[in-house]
């Protein structure tokens, strides 16, 4: 059993003190009068609020003389004094909270099995204690979104691996490093170390650096293993991005490990420690270099070998068929690719065949919506001036130079029809693979899609559709670096970004595109982010949509939903509550898409976007928080339920005006989701972004679109 001990603010508490002291506990006072005094508790459940950086809640765990504490900090948001932070503590003796328990535990913040709502919690010593289960609950809860989080920071974990493996002891500031992503890189680091440096571990996912000139500009940081009963020390700053950190013996074996973790999970490197012999037994000397030995020992992985496709002998696209081009209407893409001649290259590599290559699909260009093939005789590179500058590659043969080469070409647009004046180009990427999935997002300006697209980008980048079994990489590397340094970069360091800027008759272009790759397969996936006034505008340039494969409607609950707490936050200019009548682009996309039934084919998902706004509605409070089951696998019983509760949410509410591609479309889901996990104040996130659940339309799409390798995915959005 562990004890647990509550502090907030009280002009006298359990031990006749003013300020943030225990009020409620399941010990008796001279057990409380010990951990309040004889520990570094008292300090440790206070952290200087006057920071602005400072997060809702924080993790502390500390291994004292008495035993190990196990601190969940938590701040109003709305407050600016020191005084009016809150704890929730669990004591207990040494063994009974393990590191990765006090992190999964922490990192559910409020719905972790025990808490407790502290502002509620009657004073006096009536607590019961909290069984150790409780732990392991929130273990089972946590431990699947942890690993899989923790091994998209590979490159901030391998530089704070290395920084603990060249000081085991010191204590670690990080920078830097917001209390979610030290919650993140603390569950990873336990991974790595743990059979090398067993503990005992203490740490905090937030704290100011009291030691620096300047308390109010101080760094945020995490501190690591020491032992227990020591005095602090100094602290040993790392910077996490890697700047000035030494490339030695550490950062190297750190990299191997670390991308040991990333590519093979935890059970692969489970089995790296303990095959043949458990790390933990050797002596702590031989520890490191055993593990750098058996990194020695692993032979390279196989590349996955793609599917064969399933063929009869008279069926059309049989092997030494070329495949016939899909109709001009058709949207539908094959279910498994050609299977590769002996002498085609493999998907990433440059074609070999003649300049106009006739066994490629044709792929409908989105902007003058002609359909045209990839031709080799007119390939252009971008200069330092972003001018396309004609490239011959037909003299360059090696094979790795071509592909290199080509990843960074564009083929200029034939435009056959020849209505299109302005020239454009498409990624030689977007031409050579499957044909390309076309999705765009559809809301009005201020509905918050640019940040729902920024934050879809951001997780797909750091490895969220891994889980799926789909990777990706980049058609255009230049654009899509510029998109996460002006979209990306930004929201992450918590800044509000404009709305998408209005185009006045320029050709659209897609605002980022994507490789995707799953069993064996390659198809780039497109996300377009038009201003909504050019969607309602609906001109030429809008064009796009009429080639579009998916759409993401996204819609704004501060407009569309009547509640009360929103508004407030409703401007004069505002349909009032009951007549409302719908986002306009919606109706606008809609009736410009070419209809041959009752209902329209693509593929859709509605996200009901900053819903960190209605958090504590129902069932919005149920699905905000939760995660699958499983992580990686979809379930479509489960899309159902989710779209089921945002439909009856929505018509609830008087928002039916806004269930319209529920019932246009044969295929849609509808979400939950948050682009910032908070609102902003005065264009900006001061406590950082959390996003919460904004790859699940996007995996909807996939599933819908047939780009998921998993059995019952056609069941998705029915």
């Amino acid at each position: 059993m562990l004890h647990q001990i509550v502090y907030r603010w009280d002009p006298d508490g359990l031990l006749g003190r003013r300020g943030v002291v225990p009020v409620a506990t399941s010990l008796g006072r001279d057990e409380v009068f010990g951990w309040h005094t004889r520990t570094r508790l008292a300090e440790a459940v206070t952290v200087d609020y006057g920071d602005p950086a400072c997060p809702a809640s924080s993790v502390c765990l500390l291994d004292t003389p008495l035993g190990v504490a196990l601190i969940r900090r938590e701040f109003a948001p709305d407050a600016h004094q020191r005084l009016n932070n809150s704890a929730h503590v669990l004591v207990g003796p040494r063994d009974s909270i393990a590191p990765f328990d006090a992190i999964a535990w922490g990192s559910l913040a409020t719905r972790a099995p025990g808490a407790l709502d502290l502002d509620r919690i009657p004073p006096g010593y009536g607590l019961k204690p909290l069984a150790d289960e409780r732990l392991a609950e929130a273990f089972e809860i946590a431990a699947g979104d942890l690993h899989e989080r923790a091994r998209r920071l590979g490159d901030p974990l391998e530089v704070l691996t290395a920084a603990v493996l060249r000081r085991p002891r010191a204590r670690m500031a990080l920078l830097p490093a917001t209390a979610e992503d030290a919650t993140v890189l603390l569950w990873g680091l336990q991974h790595l170390l743990t059979a090398l440096l067993p503990g005992p571990w203490t740490f905090s996912t937030f704290e100011v650096d009291d030691t620096a000139s300047d308390p109010k500009g101080a760094p945020r940081f995490v501190t690591l293993p020491r032992v227990p009963g020591t005095a602090p020390g100094t602290r040993v700053r790392v910077d996490l991005t890697g700047n000035g950190e030494p490339f030695d013996a550490h950062r190297e074996l750190a990299r191997r490990m670390v991308k040991h973790y990333v590519g093979e999970g935890w059970a692969g490197f489970h089995r790296l420690l303990n095959t043949p012999t458990e790390v933990h037994t050797l002596p702590e000397a031989t520890r490191v270099e055993a593990i750098r030995s058996r990194l020695d020992g692993l032979a390279p992985r196989p590349e996955p070998r793609a599917r064969p496709r399933r063929t009869s002998p008279d069926s059309p696209g049989s092997p030494g068929e070329p495949v016939e081009p899909p109709h001009e209407g058709t949207r539908e893409m094959p279910r498994t690719p050609p299977t590769p001649t002996a002498s085609a290259t493999s998907s990433t590599a440059a074609p070999t065949a003649g300049p106009v290559d006739s066994n490629r699909a044709v792929v409908r260009c989105p902007y003058c919506l002609d359909l045209v093939r990839w031709d080799e005789n007119d390939l252009y590179e971008r200069d330092d001036r972003l001018r396309y500058e004609r490239v011959d590659l037909s003299t360059v043969t090696d094979p790795v130079k071509r592909h290199d080469r080509m990843r960074a070409t564009f083929m200029r647009c034939p435009n056959p029809t020849g209505d299109e004046e302005r020239e454009h180009f498409l990624p030689t990427n977007y031409l050579i693979h499957e044909p390309p999935l076309v999705v765009g997002l559809i809301g009005d300006g201020l509905s918050g899609k640019t940040h729902l697209l920024a934050a879809m980008i951001a997780e797909i980048d750091a490895g969220g559709l891994r889980p799926y079994g789909v990777t990706h990489q980049p058609v255009d590397p230049a654009q899509h670096q510029d998109y996460l340094h002006n979209r990306v970069d930004p929201l992450q360091r918590g800044h509000m970004l404009a709305t998408t800027v209005n185009h006045q008759g320029n050709l659209v272009q897609f605002a980022d595109a994507l490789l995707l790759r799953s069993g064996g397969r390659s198809r780039p996936i497109a996300f377009f982010d038009v201003s909504g006034e050019d969607l309602a505008r609906g001109g030429r340039e809008m064009q796009f949509l009429a080639a579009a494969d998916a759409f993401v409607f996204v819609v704004d609950p501060v407009v569309a939903v009547d509640l009360p707490e929103l508004r407030r936050l409703t401007g004069e200019t505002e349909d009032m509550p009951g007549t409302r009548r719908g986002d306009r682009t919606f109706a606008a996309v809609m009736d410009r898409l070419p209809r041959r039934a009752e209902l329209l084919d693509q593929p859709v998902t509605v996200a009901v976007t900053k819903s960190d706004l209605i958090r504590f509605e129902p069932p919005v409070d149920a699905w905000l928080g939760s995660h699958a089951p499983r992580a990686g696998v979809v379930d479509p019983a489960r899309v159902a339920a989710e779209s089921r509760d945002v439909y009856s949410f929505l018509y609830a509410h008087d928002a039916a005006a806004w269930l319209s591609p529920f019932e246009e479309f044969r295929r849609c889901t509808m979400h939950f989701v948050s682009a910032t996990g908070a609102r902003d104040r005065d264009g900006r996130f001061p406590g950082g972004i959390r996003p919460r659940r904004v790859l699940e339309p996007v995996v909807s799409i996939l599933a819908m679109c047939d780009m998921l390798d998993q059995a019952g995915s056609e069941r998705v959005g029915v």
